[in-house]
């Protein structure tokens, strides 16, 4: 009988496992969905605007100052009318150069916007992969788990059905519901972690009640060699660029603060009537030119201040400079031992696994095994799975830790 058992067993268990459970019925959302729809996320849009805040400042700088109009009327009433009337324009001009070193600072900080939108644009679109990801898993691990449970299940009611036939021990039943029993709780509690990470990726497309990921984990090609990446490493970190920028427009705004002492130059010119009495007027003109006088300020504050903004963009440069190949080297090794322990699970354990099954099949026909060395051997295999499963899953979160601090997509 046990033979017929065994091949109970095994037949439920394979025919379980050639057709697993889905999790969900969902619909399922592909990568390059998501990755299209984040053009549309709204933390990009408010990045969007603050380098368009940016863009204003420099043409707020550059606008020079407007010309002034004026009318003035002066009459004396004193026995015999007089009356002057003057119409007058007068323009600021530049002639210090401080508006064009301002803009040209506007400028450096627009392109220093840029670069940091560049960088939250990139961190989101990474973050929104690393939520696929762990989607993706936890599916896969759901979908494992349901059909590993199926199979479990199976051989529960073959033995159960043997053991009230009393061709079986009560205590190969009991051990075996308890494994059942331990499946179950594995299984709610990846439900569980389906169901948070469903929803947290449906957040990046407008979905709160949550989606699935498409696609499987496989394992990630080999990432390109370390010489190569850190060859131009700084100049890909848009954090590097954005702390260039700032130091070029700091010393932008020295040259306009160290030209405080320039005086601001106003020309005028107008028209006067005179009224000598009330049959005779003149008409005449007026002319001026005048100078500010700079004695109090003369960019004191404004040199402190760029030389402290200079100071703390070439800072960040040569912190940039240092801890980014650092950092390359740290993910990039992480990732190479990421992707060699999947690799080494899928290519050297998971093609063991047959064989394992056999044994404990063999085993069990010939009378030297019980039922349960045949369930543990299919916990093993189960538990083996889980973990190459896993391990995928690592090697891409590695992945993205990589290209985080690459600062782009090799």
């Amino acid at each position: 009988m046990r033979p017929v058992l065994l091949s109970a067993i095994v037949l439920l268990a394979r025919g379980a496992d050639a057709q697993p459970v889905s999790a969900t019925a969902e619909a399922r959302l592909e990568e390059s969905s998501l990755l299209a729809k984040l053009a549309a996320d709204p933390r990009l849009t408010r990045t969007a605007a603050e380098v368009d805040l940016a863009r204003a400042e420099v043409v707020a700088a550059g606008i020079a100052a407007a010309p002034s109009l004026a009318y003035e009327r002066e009459a004396v009433r004193s026995g015999e009318g007089f009356a002057s009337d003057a119409l007058r324009l007068t323009v600021p001009l530049e002639i210090s150069g401080r508006r064009a070193a301002r803009r040209a600072a506007a400028n450096h900080e627009v392109t220093a916007m840029s670069a940091e939108a560049d960088a939250s644009r990139f961190a989101l679109t990474l973050a929104a992969l690393r939520s696929f990801r762990v989607a993706q898993y936890e599916r896969e691990r759901s979908e494992l788990l349901q059909a590993e449970r199926a199979a479990l299940a199976a051989a529960v009611d073959v033995v159960r059905k043997r053991a009230a036939a009393g061709d079986t021990s009560g205590y190969d039943l009991q051990r075996i519901e308890l494994e059942l029993t331990s499946y179950d709780d594995s299984l709610r509690a990846g439900l569980l972690a389906l169901d948070a990470a469903r929803m947290e990726l449906g957040t990046w497309v407008g979905q709160p009640a949550g989606i699935d990921a498409a696609g499987a984990l496989t394992v990630p090609p080999d990432p390109t060699a370390l010489e190569a990446v850190l060859g131009g490493a700084l100049e890909h970190r848009p954090e590097l660029r954005a702390a260039a920028a700032r130091s070029e427009g700091a010393k932008a705004l020295l040259r306009a603060a160290e030209r405080a002492w320039i005086p601001e130059l106003s020309l005028s010119a107008g028209i006067l009537r005179q009224d000598a009495s009330a049959d005779d007027s003149s008409w005449g003109y007026l002319a001026g030119v005048s100078l500010s006088l700079p004695i109090f300020d003369r960019g004191q504050a404004d040199r402190a201040r760029a030389s402290a903004q200079h100071q703390r963009a070439e800072a960040t440069k040569q912190i940039l400079a240092r801890t980014i190949p650092a950092a390359l080297r740290v993910r990039y090794a992480a990732l190479v031992r990421a992707v060699e322990r999947a690799r080494a699970v899928e290519q050297q354990q998971l093609p063991r696994l047959p064989q394992l099954l056999r044994s404990a099949e063999a085993a069990y026909r010939d009378g030297g095994g019980n039922i349960v060395e045949l369930v543990d051997a299919y916990a093993t295999a189960r538990d083996l799975r889980l973990r190459a499963l896993e391990l995928r899953r690592d090697a891409h979160l590695a992945q993205l830790e990589f290209w985080l601090v690459l600062g782009r997509r090799p």
